[in-house]
């Protein structure tokens, strides 16, 4: 049953689209027409196109910093028009409104206590809908439902089989060393990793694109400005960087590609 929360609600927005054109801006249209009372934030419109991975790790990144009872509505779908589902979930206190494509996963799959729907609730889209914009059609009115008080169970079935990403792990070596991946790469040309900081053996080096970096400093400027150096970042990974630089233009690193964390000295200078 729909209720009026007497708090304001609060949609973060997370999507492919950019700001070039009106998407962004038409989805919170929906959202305010159905939902006056809501704030509505900006997570990222900067997601690469159609790169779900890249929305995931960012999704996954910031939603934690907004408080319990936040709707997180994503929209990375290269999908759209196809036999797709749209989910919603609570986890961690939050909620989430998005394709079922694996965007969710990163969230879903570490959360301790989950619950994911499938979104049968077309009484509540926008009419007609497109094949081209569930955006605005499907998603924005849901997470205008939600921040009026509807509860997941009005929205659909529970389901359990919800997509998860298929990303490479983490490799832990016999000897304490680590293998992981590059899994983003930031507009100074960051190489963000997937080896957490809490996890890192006590380092010798760490090998990436043919080069062996053997400075791990606690901020970029304690790196020469050029410099190369490895450093635990805000998100708590391990972040190859260019003290005033690009590391990924420097090494001609990529997503995906492999980073070896070698055993050894103390974590950090």
């Amino acid at each position: 049953m729909e209720t009026h929360p007497s708090h304001r609600p609060v949609i973060t927005l997370t999507s492919d689209f950019g700001t070039a054109e009106p998407y962004v801006g038409v989805m919170k249209g929906v959202i305010l027409s159905r939902c006056p009372q809501v704030t509505l934030v900006d997570l990222t419109h900067g997601v690469s196109p159609q790169d779900v991975a890249a929305g995931a790790y960012l999704l996954q990144t910031g939603y934690g910093w907004f408080a319990p009872g936040t709707i997180h509505l994503a929209v990375v779908d290269p999908g759209v028009g196809a036999d797709r589902r749209a989910i919603a979930a609570e986890a961690g206190g939050h909620r989430f409104v998005a394709p079922d494509n694996g965007l969710l996963s990163l969230i879903l799959d570490e959360a301790e206590s989950v619950r994911v729907v499938q979104v049968q609730a077309g009484e509540l889209f926008c009419k007609p809908v497109s094949s081209t914009f569930h955006g605005r059609d499907v998603f924005a009115p849901v997470a205008a439902a939600l921040a009026r008080g509807f509860e997941l169970s009005e929205l659909g079935p529970t389901i359990d089989d919800w997509v998860r990403l298929e990303l490479p792990s983490v490799e832990q070596r016999e000897d304490g060393s680590l293998s992981g991946h590059v899994i983003h790469i930031d507009r100074f040309g960051n190489l963000v990793t997937d080896l957490r900081g809490e996890r890192l053996p006590m380092l010798a080096a760490v090998e990436i694109a043919g080069r062996k970096i053997e400075r791990l400093g606690r901020s970029y400027a304690q790196a020469e400005p050029g410099e190369l150096l490895a450093v635990i970042g805000s998100t708590g990974r391990l972040e190859i960087s260019v003290n005033r630089g690009s590391a990924a233009a420097r090494l001609g690193a990529k997503v995906g590609t492999p980073v070896n964390v070698l055993r050894g000295m103390e974590k950090s200078l």
